[in-house]
């Protein structure tokens, strides 16, 4: 039959066949390529990765027009890649360039198997359901069979980036961008979970719990103090801190806070909050959902018995330090807010007459200090509260409120003074509570 015969389409459809047939043949070269590529050239990948900055290698890879890039096989021969090209095999497919960016990015793990690879984000592997691969886990220090899910990552990318003080310090230093030129979630969440793992085995001791009863929860600390060597304003490495005492009940809790007010004691408290409702997603409003840390739980539900996952916990601890990015590993911020942070980390002042450590260690006679301070008058409202047995708290009517203020100044105006006896009463009942405490609660 002739080809023009208007009412044969079998050659038409045959066509269109070969067409698809053709179509698909293609999308398989260029995923089979890139996993040949990935088995061949690891190495070279790497060394390349370690001869360019990140900002080089992100620019490289995720820029959706990416630039040409040169890359020498086994031969030293060079071989140019780009995107707009007529050979199917150097038309990079996404699985492709996911794949560079595995291993030039995060400097990937040779050994991960790439076919159990569903995705990729913050350049590890996702599995299907959404939990970050082994890859990631290695990087982080976590147990090879720890699930921390990729939602949780992208909410601390979120509250980072979208908080109150990251959004105004945006716009009044007139950064256009983001609030970090990177985020090396791995390292992250590493010196998070280091702290964690220091607090678990505290109360249980080394034995590798997964699993978490209620009267468990009911066991871990209420909060602890750190030891800071390395001081820095929003921009904190928890590598640099080491914990000093750990209060195991609420009492302890409230004592230590109480004594770092009125004692002016930098005391690196740091609250704990391991309670059930810690392990639900909070529902909260628009407006304070934006400058809140809140993570979805849903994907770290309870166990069959009732009993509360070491992943659970995990992000308890995350939400009790707000899940601030950390810095450290690849972790770099813009310019302008890096220089922002340097300048308000010289100036700023807590108010206090000592850290905790110092007086644990010895470094400051703190009785002196404080019965000096005490003297010379700028203790008077810690005095009078004391005298007066006022309550200590963050209310109206209490120590620091406005009922107090208005108390301490009309006797200040009617002739109140702090006598030496009430000074030295107070000195010492400061240092008999601190020295019971740190008793009970030092490391």
């Amino acid at each position: 039959m002739s080809i023009f015969s208007i009412n044969d389409n079998s050659g038409y459809t045959s066509i269109l066949s070969q067409s698809k047939a053709n179509k698909e043949s293609k999308e398989n070269s260029k995923i089979n390529f890139a996993n040949t590529f990935l088995k061949q050239n690891v190495t070279k990948l790497n060394e390349i990765q370690n001869k360019n900055s990140q900002t080089l290698i992100r620019s490289e890879v995720l820029d959706d027009e990416l630039n040409s890039a040169n890359i020498s096989n086994s031969n030293n021969t060079n071989v140019s890649v780009n995107t707009k090209t007529s050979s199917p095999n150097y038309d990079i497919a996404s699985e492709f360039k996911n794949s560079i960016y595995t291993l030039k990015y995060k400097q990937a793990d040779p050994l991960v198997n790439t076919s159990n690879i569903a995705s990729l984000a913050y350049g590890y592997s996702v599995d299907k359901d959404g939990y970050m691969g082994e890859d990631f886990n290695k990087a982080a220090g976590l147990p090879k069979d720890f699930k921390i899910h990729k939602s949780t990552l992208d909410e601390i990318e979120r509250f980072n980036e979208e908080n109150y003080f990251s959004s105004s310090s945006k716009n009044f230093l007139g950064v256009t961008g983001g609030y970090y030129t990177n985020i090396d979630m791995a390292d992250t969440i590493r010196q998070y979970y280091s702290k964690f793992d220091q607090i678990i085995n505290h109360s249980f001791g080394n034995s590798n719990k997964t699993s978490f009863s209620i009267e468990d929860l009911n066991s871990l600390p209420k909060g602890y103090s750190i030891h800071n060597t390395d001081f820095k304003f929003m921009f904190q490495n928890l590598d640099s801190q080491t914990i000093t005492n750990y209060y195991n009940t609420q009492e302890q809790y409230d004592e230590i806070e109480q004594l770092g007010i009125f004692g002016h004691i930098n005391t690196g408290l740091q609250p704990l909050n391991f309670t059930p409702q810690s392990m639900q997603t909070q529902n909260l409003d628009s407006d304070i959902a934006k400058d809140t840390f809140n993570p979805d739980m849903s994907v770290y539900p309870q166990n069959e018995d009732g009993s509360y996952s070491k992943e659970a916990l995990f992000m308890s601890f995350l939400k009790s330090n707000s899940g601030e990015v950390l810095e450290g590993g690849n972790t770099t911020l813009n310019p302008l807010v890096k220089a922002y942070i340097k300048a308000m980390t010289k100036e700023s002042f807590d108010g206090s007459l000592a850290s905790l450590d110092d007086i644990m260690t010895g470094k400051v006679d703190f009785a002196s200090l404080l019965k000096g301070y005490a003297q010379d008058g700028w203790l008077d409202a810690d005095i009078y509260a004391m005298e007066k047995g006022v309550a200590w708290q963050n209310t109206s009517i209490g120590y620091g409120g406005a009922w107090f203020d208005r108390e301490f100044n009309n006797a200040k105006n009617n002739g109140w003074k702090a006598s030496n006896e009430s000074i030295n009463s107070f000195v010492n009942s400061i240092m008999d509570r601190l020295n019971n405490l740190l008793g009970q609660t030092r490391v």
